[in-house]
């Protein structure tokens, strides 16, 4: 079953997306400001809401230039009233009625049976009347819902404060975009002109305001849908899934797949899924994205069946080691001498090992120190050897270290 839920006043538009049946756990009933992938999240902007536990919400719709606000309900019923009546119940008892009706009341069906919408404008004396309120009851006919306005202040005011982000022009939306590529955009992105940072590098306390405040500021690019969702499954929040899942599927935003192959490959919120992602790491190779290829080439070489696997991962991987990705340099390197690609091939492994520890990958330097030792091929060399260790060990690899303390 999915809940489907639109709201439009004249002016401003809310469409949502589908709403998956609830987890108990999911049900929450205390207001919430909606961030980017979650249930109730709608681009372009700024929403607080509350959903109960049969599935009616509550929710107030701010746009982003700040001229309307619009409050809203999805609730049981199965007719339209021609008006409504909005009963706001303060903390002190005292309650205040209103009724709408007409062109002020808006009304719409859900593409969910059994639900009925209403939805009308309110001022800001209104909004700050329901930051206060204890909770709030709309009857449409015999149909009534009442919904508490507890944690309403603070996400109705996170809400503004998003707000204003979105209203603050061009200058601002610059600012937090250069803010979220610095903070999370990926080091080998081919659409992005920004240094990246490696995953284990994200500050989740720089990179998650930065996207957010990007994302708020309007005019929402691939990019940082795909820079939030590497935040967020950085921090392991769910909600990575569906903004990684626009950006691969929807925008076909290249490096975007292999992000989303990730999740369904060793997530903590995601079923497995490995045919899945290996579909979408086929779909980031076929747009050119060289992380997607080297994690395809991979998946070949260690799960594949057959020579004809075993070569295309092969190619696969060379391809990403060529073009320069340390990962598929170190990777590539290691397998030409251990013989998961064939005969050993020390001296090819060594000019491979050479350029990751050149890009700085710790664990190519310390794989390269071990082809200086007697029985590799490459011959003993003591001083090569060492050297290697030491930048291994420079780079926090916890084998080098080790060896370089019992030296």
């Amino acid at each position: 079953m999915t809940h489907i839920i639109r709201f439009i006043c004249t002016g401003l538009t809310l469409s949502a997306t589908a709403i998956p049946v609830l987890a108990q756990e999911a049900v929450f009933e205390e207001w919430h400001y909606h961030q980017p992938g979650d249930l109730l999240f709608d681009e372009g902007v700024h929403t607080a809401g509350v959903i109960l536990d049969d599935y009616s919400f509550a929710i107030m719709v701010l746009d982003a230039a700040g001229k309307n606000t619009a409050i809203g309900a999805v609730i049981p019923g199965t007719e339209f009233q021609d008006s409504i009546e909005s009963t706001l119940t303060m903390t002190d008892g005292f309650v205040q009625k209103l009724t709408i009706s007409g062109d002020q009341l808006r009304r719409e069906q859900p593409k969910t049976d059994g639900m009925v919408s209403y939805t009308f404008f309110i001022s800001d004396a209104d909004v700050e009347l329901f930051q206060a309120a204890r909770d709030w009851t709309i009857q449409a006919g015999d149909q009534t819902a009442t919904f508490p306005l507890a944690g309403s202040r603070d996400a109705v005011d996170a809400a503004k404060a998003m707000q204003q982000i979105s209203a603050g022009g061009p200058e601002v939306r610059a600012e937090w975009i250069a803010a979220c590529d610095a903070e999370a955009g990926h080091p080998y992105d081919t659409e992005s002109d920004a240094p990246g940072v490696a995953w284990g590098d994200i500050d989740l306390e720089a990179a998650m305001p930065a996207c957010l405040n990007a994302y708020a500021a309007g005019d929402v690019s691939p990019r940082i849908r795909f820079q939030l969702g590497r935040a967020y499954d950085k921090a392991g929040d769910p909600r990575a899934l569906e903004l990684l899942r626009k950006a691969a599927e929807e925008d076909q935003y290249p490096v975007a797949f292999n992000s989303l192959a990730a999740i369904y490959t060793a997530s903590d919120y995601a079923q497995r899924d490995p045919e899945k992602a290996r579909g979408l790491l086929e779909q980031g190779a076929e747009l050119g994205d060289l992380v997607s290829g080297y994690s395809l080439g991979r998946m070949l070489i260690e799960h594949g069946d057959g020579d004809e696997a075993l070569n295309r991962g092969r190619a696969l991987l060379q391809g990403a080691a060529e073009a320069g990705y340390p990962a598929a340099q170190r990777i590539y390197g290691e397998w030409l001498v251990d013989g998961t690609l064939g005969e050993g091939d020390p001296k090819s492994a060594r000019d491979y090992l050479q350029k990751a520890a050149d890009r700085g990958d710790a664990d190519a330097a310390y794989a390269l120190a071990q082809l200086y030792v007697d029985d590799t091929g490459l011959g003993a060399d003591p001083r090569q050897y060492l050297r290697y260790l030491k930048l291994a060990a420079q780079g926090g690899n916890t084998k080098a270290l080790d060896m370089l303390a019992l030296d």
